[in-house]
């Protein structure tokens, strides 16, 4: 979550992991203006630069956590037995969520989307094909 300082006209926040700064100023504002007001509040920057580096983070070396995925719900891989589900996940349907757990615990036993991998889906989660519509 970013660390937010706000003034009358000026806007500044501070955005995990590294801290990377966002200055909104009033249309209009001149560069050099912007830049001032930002080297008058480098202290504070500094500040919360520091406390977002010194946050712990969520590993996703080793398969356990969950991750920011732009284009697919999960991912699996058969070979190292590692699943990485999308974040997005936690604000849908439980049924959507459920499938594609289930989904990708099923890949775990065959890579591919072939009739085996079906059967399976059919025996372990009979409504699949309802809850991924």
């Amino acid at each position: 979550m970013p660390q937010e300082l706000q003034t009358s006209r000026y806007y500044l926040s501070a955005h995990p992991p590294a801290g990377h700064v966002r200055l909104v100023a009033p249309t209009g504002t001149r560069l050099e203006v912007a830049r001032a007001y930002a080297v008058t509040r480098l202290g504070w920057i500094r500040r919360q630069q520091a406390k977002l580096q010194a946050q712990p983070r969520a590993s996703t070396s080793n398969g356990r956590a969950i991750t920011r995925m732009k284009t697919k719900w999960g991912g699996c891989s058969h070979r190292t037995g590692h699943i990485r589900l999308n974040a997005e996940l936690v604000k849908k349907s439980r049924d959507l969520l459920e499938y594609v757990v289930v989904h990708e615990m099923l890949h775990l036993l065959g890579p591919t989307h072939g009739e085996r991998f079906v059967a399976l889906l059919d025996r372990y989660y009979p409504s699949w094909r309802e809850a991924r519509a």
